[in-house]
């Protein structure tokens, strides 16, 4: 592996770090050039050859710096890659490390508002209540006594995790070819890790992700996000308005207000579910520490810098692995499974199927209050690394808000159960699934596919027919189905031939309705109706017609 020599402080203490854990065989695959062989391997002490290798990874995580805490976080959200033990420990990695010096913080905020801090606040406490890895927080009050927290960006910080993520990709490419048969693309998760911990160098993202919760709970009496300052918030500089409140974990001190913490927790998990059903859009962090409770009947969100997005076809292929789940039906779920491109080619499919099967039957008839949420997606995780299926991270992040969601409820509410998610899940599902505006949407969707491939469709035919007369495809007609093949184009032909009447009804209805004799004429209003009713009519056909080509799919 070949190495920058502006880096080779920080390859050194990498590799000092990685042989003190026992990964010094990392280093001997990794043949660092120029670096490694200075460095002897020697035996790791007795403490830690005891310790697990969850809690190694996790220790050298922490002295490797915030690159690798940040890297450990991510980590820990991927159960469909590592094993339990070690996401455990990976879960413990908390952005706790030495505060710097204040004055160097006045002048970073000087730098970037272009004011002193004191002109800007009325008061301003200098002894900072938490530091992390990237930035250090702040009380303050501004002039117009509004209490604020103040986040201020570590020197040097953004230049110091370049460094890292460099000699990271490195290490990354070094591991990926000598391991190309490995089923995990490292990667890919490595450019996932950089482009999330870019967005956390820089506070203007925290800040709009706040502005859309914001507007996102606007009318909520139950969710309260705080306000962002956007004239004192800037790349290294964020200031959010202070949330005086009781920790989400915090149960004893909520009892002890006589707070009903049953209503607490079931506001949790429908908060979670709106962000997801209603937006695509959630808290990717919501452990405790991220969550108070400001009244019996509140809670409020603090920290945005790491978001999860659910787009819609990934929340309608998960509904759909839901309720077949529910209807025990197996194949239709390794169907969603090969339509979500998550299962490749080298997958057993009947091991898959009968081990799906089991896990179905394993955990259908259990009492529902018994049930475990994280017992059930260990156990789903284990089986995707077992099977390879790659899920899609967004998926692992929504995963372990689920989790760590459950997990605070259960603290909150001892007799909080799966059935609060699942109760809450269904209703999302069907109030997305049956809401007029979103049938209409789905229609208008299904139309605009419709148009999109009767534009397309003929040029593909002629590049088709261009490479067949050029004798650049060969086809092996005892592959071909001819009845399946006359099928797929009869309802296409249907399809294409009803979206075009459709078309030219609507455009004639509407340009007969702009007529200006039609407030004169009855029967030219009565054609215009009558055209656009029509067309009604055929809309509603198209969709009958794909949902019954679906279901012939099924």
């Amino acid at each position: 592996m070949r190495i920058s020599y502006r880096n080779i402080k920080r390859y050194k203490e990498i590799i000092r770090i990685l042989i003190k854990y026992g990964f010094s065989y990392i280093v001997e695959k990794l043949n660092i050039e120029g670096v490694a062989y200075k460095i002897p391997i020697t035996n790791p002490s007795e403490e830690i050859k005891q310790m697990s290798t969850g809690e190694k990874i996790r220790r050298a995580f922490e002295e490797l710096g915030p690159t690798y805490v940040k890297l450990g976080q991510i980590l820990s959200t991927r159960k469909d890659l590592l094993d339990q033990d070690i996401i455990d420990e990976l879960s413990l990695l908390r952005d706790s490390v030495e505060p710097f010096d204040t004055d160097i913080a006045k002048e970073i905020f000087k730098e970037e508002i272009g004011l002193d801090i004191e002109k800007v606040f009325n008061e301003f406490n200098p002894n900072p209540i938490g530091a992390a890895s990237i930035g250090q927080v702040y009380e303050a009050k501004l002039q117009n006594g509004e209490d604020v927290i103040i986040k201020i960006q570590r020197p040097n910080i953004e230049s110091r995790i370049k460094s890292d993520l460099e000699i990271l990709k490195g290490m990354v490419l070094a591991f990926k070819d000598s391991n190309k048969h490995s089923s995990i693309d490292v990667i890919q998760i490595i450019e996932e890790f950089q482009t999330q911990l870019m967005r956390e160098l820089d506070y203007n993202f925290e800040a709009i992700n706040a502005m859309k919760f914001r507007k996102m709970f606007e009318n909520s009496r139950e969710v309260y996000i705080p306000k962002i300052y956007g004239e004192f918030t800037t790349k290294k500089v964020l200031v959010m308005e202070k949330i005086i409140g009781i920790k989400l974990n915090d149960a004893e001190k909520i009892k002890e207000l006589n707070w009903d913490t049953k209503i607490i927790s079931d506001i949790g998990i429908k908060s979670l579910f709106k962000q997801v059903f209603e937006y695509g859009f959630f808290h990717a962090d919501p452990h405790p520490g991220n969550i108070f409770v400001v009244s019996q009947n509140t809670i409020s969100y603090i920290d945005f810098g790491m978001v999860g997005i659910v787009d819609r076809n990934t929340l309608n292929a998960l509904n759909e692995i839901a309720v077949a789940l529910v209807e025990k039906n197996v194949d239709r779920v390794i169907y969603i499974l090969t339509e979500m491109d998550v299962i490749n080619n080298e997958v057993d499919i009947i091991g898959l199927r009968q081990d799906l099967l089991y896990l179905i039957h394993y955990y259908y008839d259990v009492p529902i209050e018994k049930i475990n949420i994280s017992d059930i997606m260990n156990e789903v995780f284990r089986f995707f690394r077992r099977y390879k299926v790659s899920i899609p991270s967004q998926l692992s992040t929504l995963a372990k808000a689920v989790i760590t969601l459950e997990g605070t409820g259960r603290d909150l509410n001892p007799n909080f159960s799966v059935s609060s998610i699942g109760k809450e899940f269904m209703k999302h599902y069907y109030i997305n699934k049956f809401n007029p505006q979103n049938a209409f949407l789905k229609s208008k969707h299904m139309t605009e596919e419709i148009i999109s491939d009767m534009k397309t469709i003929p040029k593909q035919m002629r590049g088709i027919l261009r490479n067949i007369e050029k004798n650049n495809i060969k086809i092996q007609l005892e592959d071909i189905k001819f009845a399946s093949l006359e099928e797929i184009m009869r309802d296409l032909t249907t399809q294409v031939s009803l979206s075009l009447v459709l078309a030219a009804i609507i455009v004639g209805s509407s340009l007969i309705i702009s007529s200006p004799n039609i407030t004169n004429n009855i029967w030219i209003r009565f054609t215009a109706l009558s055209g656009f009713f029509i067309s009604f009519i055929i809309g509603i056909l198209i969709v009958v017609k794909i949902i019954r080509i679906q279901y012939k799919k099924k």
